[in-house]
């Protein structure tokens, strides 16, 4: 007897080994089903094929069922593939229960074809997948769910074809429909809560956006929106809902891609790349080029090759981002740690669902939920990282106001001590000058009043009497120009530089040429008066601080602006004093204040090969000039 078998093995494997016949392999696996339990995981319990070409017919995959492989993984995997996938197992059904469900636990497979054995020799083909319309479902479920109905007390064998356009992985169960429902009743809930809480999140930050128009408040927006999209695409929700038109976009994970652009995006816009990392900044238009070339392969047809791409292209971004996360926080930026935390939760998220999706983890709720789980934390993080950014430039801009009304306080405070000291000056000019010349005419009056039966000496006091009151006359004329140039008035502002230049010329030695455009009629009185102390300011700064012997002044008027540039060939000065400070003296700072009143911008930089060059430029309304 031990001879005859042993002859009889040999003989099975000679067979199978040159014809194949199915008849000497091992016993196949046969899953029974009874009314106790009322689930079954048949990942084990299947013969798989592949045809990476797609093209054999149901008919040829029975001829070729002896070139099955017998699964070893409980939900099995091959990545992101084009193949097609043909498997076939046995059910036997030793329950009281007819009304037997399969369900295919990757809800996104493009297509999934069952055939149904109804007699010997005989099946019937039942049709699912998201690329199928969801009113042809024969459950209209967000669930790939297939009915088998096998009577009490038969075998049947049934064979199933898979598809896919991303990641080919199909889960198995049979199970009645009960235990189907209760299972996903608590998988609807537990999405329920994540789609509304994310949904209240991106309505609260929409209403922030309306309100600040801050760009990263939007794009946080869309990416929350195409995650969520994206998630309701992989749990099949999305498909229920969606337009017949746009099927295809469910189905190449298209929104996977405008998640990854919008990452970008908030991240450029909530850190602040451009500014902060300028090197860095630089290498994102390989990345949107990237997700351009996925959409590209996506639109001609070669949907595993984009979904690869994609895969490809997140990891680069996903350095990208985390990367500047932590490098702008490191420059101070607080809000970068709240956005670092949050993207490192959603990565270890991925991380985790994509270990589970290659079989390297265990398909429990924990790994299943963990991209939900990653995606929800991270946004609430990032609205809080968007919460922080809004208050830390609340503060920045308190503080800014804080020390404008300083400035503003303190220039107020020098401006009457300013004045204060010109009434001085004033008040001194007419005691000493103009009062003694009065008291000097009062006193040759009552001289002449004495003398005034004596001619000659008459005619003496008239002369010095004269001289004195010319005097008096031109020191009134002195003070009252000083308060007001009655030059721009009577000649206007272009003529009155021009006077300004040779008067201050000749006081100090200077030589100081002007080229001048008319500017006449252009501003306003008030705002001609800021410009010509700008230049007296300026002029003065020359006289007093640069040791200069040759002065230009350059006005040109231009479309819709005056630009005044005023050189000098003296020590020159440095570029840091264009900005006014509490210590610098308040030539300059007048000067900066009428350049705001004016809304003007100074720009001081050296002169070749010494000297200063103050280069000033009034924005004006494109009037004609007067003439």
């Amino acid at each position: 007897m031990l001879r005859f078998a042993c002859l009889r093995m040999v003989l099975c494997f000679t067979v199978a080994l040159f014809i194949g016949s199915p008849t000497c392999r091992a016993a196949e696996p046969l899953t029974i089903l009874q009314d106790t339990p009322a689930q079954y995981t048949i990942g084990r319990s299947i013969y798989l094929l592949e045809d990476p070409a797609g093209n054999l017919t149901f008919e040829q995959v029975q001829q070729r069922q002896s070139t099955f492989v017998k699964s070893q993984q409980e939900a099995p995997v091959y990545g992101p593939s084009s193949s097609v996938v043909w498997g076939y197992f046995r059910v036997r059904n030793q329950s009281q229960e007819a009304k037997w469900y399969l369900e295919i636990g990757s809800s996104y497979l493009y297509a999934v074809d069952l055939y149904r054995q109804k007699a010997p020799g005989s099946f019937e083909l039942l049709r699912a997948g998201a690329g199928q319309p969801f009113q042809s479902r024969l459950l209209k479920t967000n669930r790939l769910i297939l009915p088998l109905h096998v009577a009490a007390g038969t075998e049947r064998t049934f064979y199933i074809r898979f598809r896919s356009r991303s990641i080919l992985r199909f889960p198995l169960q049979i199970a009645t429909m009960p235990v189907l429902y209760e299972a996903n009743h608590r998988a609807d809930v537990v999405n329920g809560i994540y789609f509304g809480l994310l949904f209240a999140l991106m309505m609260y930050n929409l209403f922030v956006y309306f309100s600040l128009r801050d760009k990263a408040y939007l794009y946080y927006v869309l990416f929350i929106f195409s995650v969520a999209a994206e998630i309701a695409c992989i749990r099949g929700y999305l498909h229920e809902w969606w337009p017949e038109p746009l099927l295809w976009q469910v189905n190449t994970r298209v929104f996977l891609g405008l998640a990854i652009l919008f990452s970008l995006l908030f991240t450029n816009a909530i850190l602040q790349v451009q500014q902060n990392l300028p090197w860095l900044y630089r290498w994102r238009w390989i990345m949107v080029a990237c997700l351009f070339l996925v959409l590209l392969l996506n639109l001609l047809g070669f949907y595993v090759w984009a979904f690869t791409t994609m895969l490809l292209t997140f990891i680069p971004i996903y350095l990208y981002v985390y990367s500047a996360g932590i490098l702008i926080y490191r420059q101070g930026f607080k809000p970068a740690l709240y956005y670092t935390l949050g993207l490192a939760a959603f990565g270890a998220g991925i991380i985790i669902y994509i270990a589970k999706d290659n079989n390297l983890l265990p398909d429990t709720i924990f790994t299943e939920s963990s991209l939900q789980l990653g995606n929800f934390i991270e946004a609430v993080v990032l609205s809080y990282a968007l919460t922080s950014k809004f208050n830390m430039y609340k503060q920045e801009k308190e503080q800014v106001q804080a020390q404008a009304m300083q400035q503003a306080t303190t220039f107020s405070q020098e401006l009457i001590q300013s004045q204060e000291h010109e009434r001085k000056r004033i008040a001194a000019e007419l005691h000493d000058s103009v009062g003694q010349s009065l008291i000097l005419i009062k006193n040759r009056l009552l001289l002449l009043q004495k003398q005034i039966d004596k001619p000659d000496k008459v005619a003496l006091y008239a002369h010095d009497l004269l001289q004195t009151v010319a005097h008096t006359i031109g020191e009134i004329r002195g003070i009252s120009y000083g308060l007001r140039p009655f030059q721009l008035d009577l000649l206007g502002l272009t003529q009155s530089i021009h006077g300004l230049a040779e008067e201050v010329s000749e006081a100090s030695g200077i030589a100081i040429r002007v080229q001048a455009d008319l500017i006449d009629g252009i501003l306003l009185q008030e705002q001609e008066i800021n410009v010509y102390r700008i230049v007296q300011e300026s002029l003065n700064n020359i006289v007093k601080h640069s040791g200069a012997h040759q002065a230009n002044i350059v006005i040109g008027r231009e479309e819709q602006q005056i630009r005044i540039i005023i050189e000098d060939n003296g020590k020159g000065m440095p570029v840091s004093s264009a900005i006014a400070t509490p210590k610098q003296g308040f030539g300059m700072r007048g000067i900066q204040e009428r350049l705001s009143i004016l809304a003007g911008k100074l720009v001081i930089k050296p002169a070749e090969p010494h000297g200063t060059i103050f280069q000033i430029t009034l924005p004006v309304a494109a009037t004609p000039v007067l003439i």
